[in-house]
C-alpha cells in the first residue's frame, strides 16, 4: 500500500487545514496516511480519524532539522514511487520543494496567490507569490482547485495543473440540514475574517440599503478580526442597528448557517471557501463577488448570485433570498459535481494511482 505524507503548516482549525484533514480522512481508505503539521498544534487533531497518523515537526525549532528529520522518514519509506507527499501552503510548499528524489511531490493551491499575499504582506507580497509559484515547478504535480486557477498558474509553473475541487467532509454536516421553512426577515449571514480583503464593510452597506427600502432582513456574522469595532461603528448608524448581529468565531457555525437564508461573501480574494461549499451542501444558496473561479461554483438564479461592483450587492443578496424561500425551499444539496466529496477524492485517487 502506498504512503502518503500530508504536509501542514499548522495543526489550526484555519480553512485550509480543515481541507487538508478531510482529504487525509479520505485518501486514508485507500493508502497509509501521516498528517506533518510542521508548527504543530492539536486543534485540529479532532477532526481526523483514528487511521491517520500525526507526525508533530513543531519540537525542532529549525526548518533545516524539520526537513532533516522528513527526509530521514521518508527515506526510511524506501519505494519512491509509492511515497507521495502533499503539501497545503506557503510553507509546507517551500518544504516539499526539498523532498523531490524522495517522493512523488504533490502541492494543492487554494487561491489567487499574488492576490492573497498582497492582501496579507502588503507590496512585497507580490515578490513572495512569484517565488511561491516558481517554486512549484519542482514539484512532481501541482493541483489547482478551479479551471481559472490552473490557467493562472500555469505560466509559473511550465507545466498543467490538474483540477481537483476542494471538498468539505460531507456526511458529518446532514444532522445539520433544515427541514422548516424560514418566515418573516430574510436572514443573512457573513462567516469569515474581519479584514479589508473579506470586504464585510460593503456587505453592512447593502444591509442598509436593504433596510432602507423598506425590506425587513437580518445580518449574522461569525468572524473577528481588526475591523470588528469599526463595523459595529457602522453597524449602529444603520436605520434599525439591531439587524446585524456579531458572533465572534465559532467553530462549528453550521447549526447558524442551515437556518439563514443566504450565506454572503464579498471577498475580494477567495478562492474556494469551505463555508461556501458547507453552505451549499446544506441547501443555502450563496452571494458570492465575480472573481476567478466563482462561476465554476455558482450559478445565478441556481445556487445563489454573483455580482461585480459594491453597489450590485444588496439587489443580489435580494434575489437570493427570494430565490431560497422559493425554488430552494426544500434544502436539497446545491453544490456542484466537480466540488463533492467523492468525485474530488477519486481524481486524487487517480492521479496516485492508489487503486
Amino acid at each position: 500500500m502506498k504512503k502518503i505524507f500530508i504536509i501542514i503548516p499548522s495543526a489550526s482549525l484555519d480553512s485550509p487545514i480543515r481541507g487538508a484533514c478531510a482529504l487525509a480522512n479520505e485518501l486514508s481508505n485507500f493508502a497509509n496516511i501521516s498528517l506533518v503539521s510542521l508548527k504543530g498544534g492539536d486543534a485540529a487533531i479532532k477532526l481526523i480519524n483514528k487511521r491517520v497518523e500525526i507526525l508533530d515537526l513543531g519540537k525542532y525549532k529549525s526548518w533545516y532539522k524539520k526537513f532533516q528529520v522528513l527526509k530521514k522518514i521518508l527515506n526510511g519509506n524506501c519505494d519512491i514511487k509509492n511515497t507521495i507527499t502533499i503539501s497545503i501552503g506557503l510553507s509546507a510548499d517551500i518544504l516539499n520543494s526539498f523532498c523531490v528524489g524522495f517522493a512523488i511531490t504533490c502541492s494543492s493551491i487554494r487561491g489567487d496567490l499574488p492576490k492573497v499575499y498582497l492582501e496579507s504582506f502588503g507590496r512585497i507580497g507580490r515578490l513572495i507569490a512569484y517565488f511561491h509559484l516558481r517554486r512549484l515547478r519542482k514539484l512532481t504535480y501541482v493541483v489547482s482547485m478551479t479551471t481559472s486557477m490552473s490557467n493562472l498558474i500555469k505560466p509559473y509553473i511550465g507545466k498543467d495543473s490538474p483540477v481537483i475541487g476542494n471538498f468539505i467532509d460531507e456526511l458529518p454536516l446532514e444532522k445539520y440540514r433544515r427541514r422548516k421553512p424560514l418566515e418573516k426577515a430574510y436572514k443573512f449571514i457573513y462567516t469569515g475574517s474581519l479584514i479589508s480583503g473579506k470586504q464585510p464593510i460593503p456587505l453592512i452597506g447593502a444591509i442598509g440599503e436593504l433596510l432602507d427600502q423598506g425590506i425587513d432582513v437580518e445580518l449574522d456574522i461569525l468572524g473577528d478580526g481588526p475591523l470588528l469595532e469599526s463595523l459595529k461603528a457602522q453597524v449602529s448608524s444603520l436605520s434599525k442597528p439591531n439587524s446585524v448581529n456579531f458572533y465572534g468565531f465559532l467553530e462549528k457555525p453550521y447549526s447558524m448557517v442551515s437556518n439563514a437564508d443566504v450565506l454572503v461573501m464579498p471577498s475580494l480574494t477567495e478562492g474556494v471557501s469551505r463555508s461556501v461549499l458547507e453552505a451549499l451542501y446544506l441547501g443555502i444558496p450563496c452571494v458570492l463577488r465575480d472573481i476567478d473561479g466563482t462561476s465554476e461554483i455558482i450559478e445565478s438564479g441556481i445556487n445563489g448570485e454573483i455580482f461585480q461592483k459594491n453597489s450590485e450587492l444588496s439587489a443580489a443578496m435580494l434575489r437570493a433570498a427570494k430565490l431560497s424561500r422559493t425554488d430552494l425551499v426544500d434544502r436539497k444539496i446545491l453544490t456542484s459535481g466537480n466540488f463533492r466529496q467523492k468525485l474530488a477524492v477519486k481524481k486524487y485517487i487517480n492521479l496516485f494511482k492508489l487503486v
